[in-house]
């Protein structure tokens, strides 16, 4: 026979997490902030694009979690001999 819990019952993380993500948002934080960097990225010449950006508003530190990883791929594809995938050529014509 199994005890009964006397804890009482909290709702599973994925319903907590949509009630407060409201929350998480600091004024201003649109939308329109990504497809505002979109457009400029674009509009930059070939060449001058970067990489990856980031729009992070809740500042929740995903901009140094990917800084990071790119560090630790940087630093395998060198160990490996595979630094050339690390540069972006032009397609000959």
């Amino acid at each position: 026979m199994s005890k009964r819990s006397t804890r009482p019952s909290t709702p599973a993380w994925s319903v907590r997490w949509a009630r407060s993500s409201p929350r998480w948002a600091p004024e201003g934080a649109e939308a329109s902030l990504v497809a505002d960097e979109i457009a400029r990225i674009v509009a930059l010449p070939a060449g001058q694009r970067p990489h990856r950006v980031t729009i992070n508003p809740i500042d929740d530190g995903s901009e140094e979690v990917s800084d990071v990883a790119d560090q630790i791929r940087r630093e395998f594809l060198t160990r490996v001999g595979l630094a050339d995938l690390l540069t972006v050529r032009q397609a000959n014509s």
